[in-house]
């Protein structure tokens, strides 16, 4: 937009027909008015002013657009930041979350392989209490058993002991029974 000028650009005034008079002697034309056609300096200070006016007013309405145009701006760009802040939390959420689900997956994962090696040492800690039962009471069987062969050889032992001493007392009353009766005589000997 072209600013006014202060000062108007002279303008082409046709100067009125000259109209010559034949007077004797004073051959010298009438001086040509310099202001004609000009603006008056009241008339530019008026143009001056409203100039002033109207490019204050134009300027104070566009520095309210600018700033109103600003703020807009600043609006659009805290409700970006707002929106982007905001889908960013969502997908640290989302990330915890997942990161959570994965910690609890790995947790169970070695809840059950701990359960699962629980399992099985008290498997075999029962089958090894089981073998050693089992060995106890075969050992607990044979042990009674040899007690009772023990036991049953003594008896017998202790039996035939007594029975033996018994024979041995008989034989040896036996022997002094023998020894004190007369021998007889072999027939037609004489003693």
């Amino acid at each position: 937009m072209a600013a006014p000028s202060y000062v108007a650009a002279p303008q082409m005034v046709s100067q009125p027909a000259v109209v010559e008079y034949a007077v004797p002697g004073f051959a010298m034309p009438q001086p040509a008015s310099l202001t004609a056609g000009l603006v008056t300096p009241a008339k530019l200070e008026q143009e001056r002013l409203a100039y002033e006016k109207a490019l204050e007013a134009q300027l104070g309405k566009q520095s309210t657009a600018v700033l109103e145009e600003a703020k807009i701006k600043k609006a659009m760009l805290e409700q970006t930041a707002k929106t982007q802040m905001e889908q960013f939390k969502l997908q640290i959420e989302e990330n915890l979350k997942m990161s959570c689900l994965q910690v609890d997956q790995e947790s169970l994962t070695m809840v059950n392989g701990l359960k699962e090696a629980a399992i099985t040492q008290q498997t075999a800690k029962e089958e090894m209490a089981a073998i050693a039962v089992a060995d106890y009471n075969k050992k607990l069987a044979i042990e009674q058993m040899n007690v009772k062969s023990y036991q049953l050889q003594k008896q017998w032992f202790e039996s035939e002991a007594k029975l033996t001493a018994e024979y041995q007392k008989v034989m040896q009353a036996g022997a002094k029974a023998v020894q004190q009766v007369p021998v007889a005589a072999p027939y037609g000997s004489v003693i």
